[in-house]
């Protein structure tokens, strides 16, 4: 008896720690403390300024076709309506936008249909200033503004909701006819100076 008393004793003080760890693991479990979810980004509203997604309607001053379009080449647009903020003209009917040819292929053999893309550049605000459009409303990802391609149109893809058929097929050569209207978008929350635009474009008609 005494021998098993003897060995049950050397055990406990060989591997004191092996009959206290479970306990200790358990209640160290129970007080370490949850981790918070993240809280919510919430988007601050501009103090003056256009808001991202903002449309802007515009047509083309001028017919292009992927027959000779060049890629880089600068194609005009003129804005259709006064974009204002708090009754101030930011955008002025009439104001001047920008797009770029980024592709641009006449028709080929077998058939084949030309190619002709343009993205979407930036508008001149009433005070000079320019800021950056987009050809698309929603953005999915980030950073892709968007551009207006043949395929997409072609295939009946609405990217403009104002406008009608915008790039028709001729003879297999993509044409986008001059007075062709679209809608772009702001790119982005674009803070502004309002003494910037209390001039006479904002000035009441007579």
């Amino acid at each position: 008896m005494r021998v098993a008393c003897s060995l049950i004793l050397s055990a406990m003080l060989a591997f004191p720690s092996a009959l206290f760890s479970a306990p200790q693991d358990k209640d160290a479990k129970q007080a370490a403390p949850s981790t918070p979810a993240p809280a919510p980004v919430v988007k601050q509203p501009l103090a003056f300024g256009l808001e991202d997604a903002t449309p802007v309607r515009m047509r083309i001053n001028r017919t292009i076709s992927s027959a000779d379009a060049q890629v880089n080449e600068t194609v005009d647009f003129e804005v259709l309506d006064d974009v204002k903020v708090k009754d101030m003209i930011i955008i002025p009917r009439g104001g001047m936008a920008w797009g770029t040819v980024t592709l641009a292929q006449p028709k080929r053999r077998m058939g084949r249909t030309g190619k002709l893309n343009i993205n979407i550049d930036n508008v001149r605000l009433a005070s000079g200033e320019k800021v950056a459009l987009r050809a698309v409303k929603d953005v999915q990802g980030g950073g892709h503004q968007g551009a207006i391609t043949g395929a997409m149109v072609a295939t009946s893809i609405v990217f403009f909701p104002a406008a009608p058929l915008f790039l028709l097929i001729h003879g297999k050569d993509i044409t986008i006819p001059k007075g062709t209207e679209i809608t772009a978008y702001i790119n982005g929350d674009i803070p502004l100076d309002p003494a910037k635009f209390s001039s006479a474009t904002n000035a009441p008609t007579k």
